[in-house]
């Protein structure tokens, strides 16, 4: 008689279901991913299938949860945080007091009127503290 499969985790998107499965793979607990076939040939239907389910055999589902549970992707790994500006301060002295200018409805209006399509659309930042621009 086969063993009953489980499901321990939903995911709605591919890379997270795989990385959820390479990580129990690593830490020896078998597992398979249930419609991540029909997601990736049209991730819109990871709602229709109600998700990509993560299944291990039931002996396996403790452990299985131990694992997911402790398990926490660090995406950003050898990025320096302190070189990382968040993106509503200036790159230059770090101020939070911007101005940003969004010119591609200027740039939209005269390409419609010479017939021309637009190839740039214009976003200007500018600090009012250091003066500083940027795009």
């Amino acid at each position: 008689m086969p063993e009953k499969l489980v499901v321990i985790a939903e995911f709605r998107d591919l890379p997270q279901a795989g990385l959820a499965q390479s990580t129990l793979e690593a830490n020896g607990v078998q597992c398979f991913l249930e419609n991540q076939y029909m997601v990736g040939v049209n991730w819109l239907y990871s709602t229709a299938l109600g998700g990509i389910k993560l299944k291990v055999h039931a002996r396996n589902a403790a452990r299985a949860n131990e694992v997911l549970s402790s398990f926490e992707p660090s995406y950003a790994e050898g990025l320096d945080e302190e070189k990382i500006a968040p993106e509503g301060t200036c790159p230059l002295c770090g101020s939070t007091k911007i101005t940003t200018k969004n010119y591609t409805r200027k740039f939209a209006a005269i390409s419609l009127l010479l017939s021309l399509p637009l190839f740039f659309f214009l976003k200007r930042n500018s600090c009012n503290e250091c003066g500083h621009k940027w795009k």
